[in-house]
Formats: structure tokens, sequence, C-alpha cells
């Protein structure tokens, strides 16, 4: 839904059970009411009813930004009430009304919006990172006068010395990059398209250079095309108009690449690039295009484990336990599929990690904008990995990796937080 007014039947629906309750990241570390689905709803609901107004009340606004939208409560909602769709379109409203603060809107509508502009920041961030002015503010205690910007610092991982886009470029000769066809691997010879993301592509190119690696290996032929931000950022801050020109965009990209599949290691981005259908539906030109598209995206597991993939040989010693990203186990269905790839590797002893499903605290940018409340939540998370024992936690999204990663070194824990197919390449690279 893209207003308000259109979810107004389901708002009515809410029958304050409290379900919500027992599976609500936010309302499990705060207890407020209006901090869990159906305390937000009755604002809502409020909103329509003209008892209150999206622009003229700060405490609400903050209601709505402090959900996650992680969709716990909708999947075990007896009526059905899709809170986080509801809360998504309220913040759309506010944000046709209002438009966006001056950092969201620079953040979205400069530097989110291509892979070249995002370059920038991220130049930036590794000259701080790597010209001593990090280990200077961080000993000098420089970090701690600038409060909560200071403690969202320590989220970053270090940043490499180039993206994955760079790399492949430096290796290709072209901004579009192509694998040789055919390989050796039981998959059928297939040309799929590697909608890389941006936080993949930024912060972490050993993953992406795993997924092309087993793909590859695997018999298909990759292009890397120079896809844009999928739009799920500007989509969360209730920008839709600049979501749907993304949205074309990537459109056209992905069909001059002549794949028959497009997958990603994001679980955001999958399931972001299924959500075209429903956010072009009113547009005669792009509508057929985008519900077209819903039905070629595959998560890396999910094709892997839908088409078939060479059995790994080589041995990794070690435990590992796994997280499922909010999109992917809820949002797209895909739990058993990563877990059949840590499984099947030799030596590797799987863990099943309580709560898995539990929202990590993440949720793209929510680790910078809601930082302390983020941490209550990502600690519960680290809580639970800690029973487990394990040494390895993965995960199939790039967001998930970056704040599992901050929860790891913020708890001490030996222990390395990765993505299940830089497992399975690390495999099949032991076995030769």
């Amino acid at each position: 839904m893209k207003s308000l007014s259109q979810g107004a039947e389901q708002l009515v629906r809410c029958n304050r059970c409290g379900f919500c309750q027992e599976v609500c990241p936010t309302y499990r570390v705060t207890g407020q009411e209006f901090a869990v689905a159906r305390g937000r709803n009755r604002l809502l609901r409020l909103v329509v009813d003209g008892r209150l107004t999206l622009e003229g009340d700060p405490e609400l606004k903050e209601y709505l930004y402090t959900c996650l939208l992680c969709g716990a409560c909708t999947v075990v909602c007896p009526s059905g009430v899709p809170t986080d769709e509801l809360v998504a379109a309220a913040r759309a409203d506010l944000t046709r009304r209002q438009g966006l603060p001056f950092l969201y809107r620079t953040a979205l509508h400069g530097f989110l919006r291509s892979p070249r502009r995002l370059a920038v920041p991220m130049a930036l961030l590794r000259l701080y990172q790597n010209s001593g002015v990090r280990w200077v503010a961080r000993h000098i205690g420089l970090l701690h006068l600038v409060g909560t910007l200071g403690q969202v610092e320590g989220i970053l991982p270090g940043i490499p010395r180039s993206s994955l886009r760079a790399r492949l470029r430096a290796r290709g000769g072209t901004a579009v990059y192509t694998t040789p066809a055919g390989g050796p691997g039981p998959a059928p010879r297939r040309r799929v398209a590697y909608f890389l993301g941006c936080v993949t592509d930024n912060l972490f190119p050993p993953v992406g250079e795993a997924v092309i690696g087993v793909l590859e290996r695997n018999g298909y032929q990759v292009v890397v095309p120079e896809n844009a931000c999928c739009g799920v950022a500007h989509r969360a801050y209730g920008d839709l108009a600049a979501a749907e020109d993304l949205a074309r965009q990537n459109l056209a990209v992905l069909a001059g690449t002549g794949a028959d599949l497009v997958v990603t290691d994001c679980a955001t981005c999958a399931h972001t690039l299924r959500e075209y259908a429903e956010l072009l539906a009113d547009d005669p030109r792009h509508a057929a295009a985008a519900a077209e598209l819903s039905g070629k995206v595959r998560e890396v597991s999910q094709l892997l484990a839908e088409e078939g993939y060479e059995e790994p040989a080589g041995v990794l010693e070690g435990t590992v336990s796994y997280h499922d990203p909010c999109h992917l186990g809820r949002g797209m269905g895909v739990r058993t599929q990563p877990r059949q790839i840590l499984r099947s590797i030799p030596g590797l002893q799987f863990r099943e990690l309580p709560e898995a499903d539990w929202c990590c605290g993440g949720a793209g940018s929510y680790n910078v904008t809601h930082h302390a409340l983020s941490v209550r939540i990502l600690e519960r998370k680290m809580e639970n990995f800690r029973e487990t024992g394990a040494r390895l936690l993965a995960t199939s999204c790039p967001s998930c990796l970056l704040q599992l990663g901050y929860g790891v070194r913020r708890a001490g824990l030996d222990a390395r937080v990765v993505h299940p197919v830089q497992l399975l390449w690390q495999s099949y690279r032991n076995g030769g």
C-alpha cells in the first residue's frame, strides 16, 4: 500500500489481542505500549479518524520510526494486520507532506542513487580509518565529545582498499563484468545477473567474490551490471518517488543483461527487487516488466538449493550458527536453504541459534538513527549466539553482517561473522 488511507480497513481488524508483544523486538526491550504493533495500530487509527496528525505530533513520528519493519508481528497476528506495511505507508504520507530531513535527503538523493556517487563518502571513510585520524580520535577521547555519532563510528568494519566493482573493472576492463560461459559443475549453463548491493560492494567485497566464484564453479555465466541501489532505504523512509525511479532504472539495466535469472547475496535486495511488481503496479509502461522480474529474483543460497550445486569436498573445521535475516526468512520464506549449504560442508558442525529469526537491530540505517535501542536488541542476539558455543555466525544479509560483526566485537567474542556462500567457496577451494 502506498498511503495509510488504503489500509484503513486493515487497521480496524486489530483486536488488541497482544500476540505481537511476544515477538516484537522493540517492545521486548522497552516495554512501551506504543512500541508494539497494537499500540502503533491504535495511533494510526487515530490518524485515519482525524484525531491525530502525522506532522503535528513528534512523539507519534518517533514511534513510527522506531519500528524495525521486521514483519514479526504480521506473521503472528491472528487478524492478519500487516503492521509493517501500515507503518511504511504512514511514513510515505509524512514524507509527501513534509519532505525528508536534510541529512536523509542528502544520503538518499545523493550518495545512494548510484555506485559512483557512493564511492565519494566511502573514500573519505577509508581515509579517516587509514590516515591515523581514527586512532587519534579514539585514544584522546574525541569520539566521546560527539555523543551518539562517536558510538555509531564503531559499527564500521575496516573499509576495504577498493570496492568490488573497482576490482571487477580492473579485472575485466569494462564497467559490466562478465565471467566466461559455462563451468564444471552440475547446474545448467545459464546466464545470471548478479545484483551487487551497496553494502557488499563497498564493505564486503570478499562476499561478492565468493558469490561469483561459487556460481561460476556451478556452471553459471555471471554478469555484474552497473545497477543502482535497490531502493529499500528510500522506501523505508517514505520516499516512494525515488524508490520508483530506482526501480525503473534497475529494470532497464537488468533487461539489458539478457540474463535468465537475477541473483543476489543480499536478503534485502532480493526482497526489494521482488516488490518492484507492487511498487510499479500503477505504471503502465513498467508494470509487466516489474512483475516478470519478481519471478526471476533469487537469493544465492535459494538458487543453489533449487537447481543443485556441486557438493563441497574441502574440510572446514569448526562450529557455525545461522541468523535469519528478516527480509529472507519472513519476507521470502527462505530458511532451510542457507542451512542446507552450511550442513553440506565437510567438518563444519551446525548449531541452531535460539531466536534465529529475531531481528538483530541493524535494519538498514536503524543502528545509526536509533543506536541505543539497536544495541539493546543486538545484545539479546549476542547472548543467544554465546549460548551456541559456535565460533562462526553466518547470515545472508550484508546489513546483518555489519550489525552482527559489531555485536561480536562489542561483546568481545572469539568469533567471526560470515556469509554462508563464503564458507562454501572456502570449502571448494580447500577441496581443489
